[in-house]
């Protein structure tokens, strides 16, 4: 008799019963990660994090780009790392999702072989540049800068590619002379091409042509708005664990390497240590940061309206 009314107070409260001990189930928290290196700087939380908070599990996918756009915009999980455009797009879709921190700053580089080509100006008019993917976060913000450098960004002659690796064959083969290449595939293309000359990076061109501090945030942690009202401690302590796992990449970008690759990510463990320095990973919280987020997108959407999914986010994107 005793076995039986434990069952049904089992059943009822949703716990394990067991004498007088009660154990709560943990609650599930699902995360997923972009590609690239928002990737890499969840890795250790998934090679080494069991838990967080007591009373929670945390499971972890690491997703392409397009995957993980489609299910936030489901809503199929409760944290995400995201380029910071994707996180524009999803609170414009669903309103259900708020910026909590930035991950990673601007980590993309002009390059070049042209002797003539200086930086973001009128020297890259009539020039063949290779870039990711037109109508793109970097494309737009290429163009941003160009346009507020006062160089007629049409008469560039902008290659565009679908993918990084494809960016660097284009550029190791002599295809093409010039591009803005991110990070860690611009070590992986010094490899291929000593010959190639750092300019600047665009978070270098950014601060300077705006006139801000810190450049523009990349890469950024957002959290369901519904997740959040229950579960702030929680929240607040991952945001803590994402700190000190993006402090241990840039510290221990070999081990990261190696645990990223147990993930299938896609970046090998000698490349990210001598890519590391210009990967400009650093977490700032979305208080500190706030400010560059908003004319970040203020920017992005004054060039092309659709890279932020069609308006400007409101003030209720940021996490309180």
């Amino acid at each position: 008799m005793k076995k039986i009314l434990m069952l049904i107070l089992s059943i009822i409260l949703g716990v394990n019963v067991t004498g007088c001990n009660i154990n709560i189930s943990s609650k599930n928290v699902k995360i997923i990660s972009a590609s690239g290196l928002p990737a890499v700087t969840m890795c250790k939380l998934a090679k080494e994090e069991d838990k967080i908070e007591k009373g929670y599990k945390t499971t972890y996918t690491f997703g392409s780009d397009e995957e993980t756009e489609k299910v936030l915009y489901n809503e199929e999980y409760d944290i995400a790392l995201v380029p910071t455009d994707m996180a524009a797009k999803v609170y414009n879709k669903n309103s259900n999702y708020e910026i909590c921190a930035s991950i990673g700053q601007g980590s993309y580089y002009l390059v070049t072989t042209d002797s003539s080509i200086t930086g973001f100006n009128n020297t890259l008019v009539n020039k063949d540049v290779a870039i990711l993917e037109k109508n793109s976060m970097i494309d737009t913000t290429v163009k941003s800068i160009l346009k507020e450098n006062n160089v007629n960004e049409s008469l560039v002659n902008y290659r565009y590619v679908n993918s990084a690796p494809e960016l660097v064959t284009a550029l190791a083969s002599g295809t093409v002379r010039t591009g803005v290449v991110p990070e860690t595939y611009l070590t992986t293309l010094l490899y291929k091409h000593s010959g190639l000359k750092i300019l600047t990076s665009t978070n270098d061109a950014y601060d300077k042509t705006f006139n801000t501090q810190g450049g523009y945030p990349q890469f950024s942690v957002i959290v369901k708005k519904d997740f959040v009202k229950n579960n702030k401690k929680f929240v607040d302590k991952f945001l803590s664990k994402i700190k000190e796992s993006i402090d241990f990449v840039n510290t221990n970008p070999l081990q990261a390497g190696a645990y990223g690759e147990e993930f299938k990510i896609s970046v090998k463990p000698q490349v990210l240590s001598k890519a590391i320095k210009r990967c400009n990973l650093k977490f700032k919280e979305v208080d500190e940061f706030k400010k560059n987020y908003e004319e970040f997108f203020a920017i992005l959407y004054d060039y092309n309206n659709e890279v932020v999914g069609g308006k400007v986010p409101d003030d209720s994107i940021y996490y309180k």
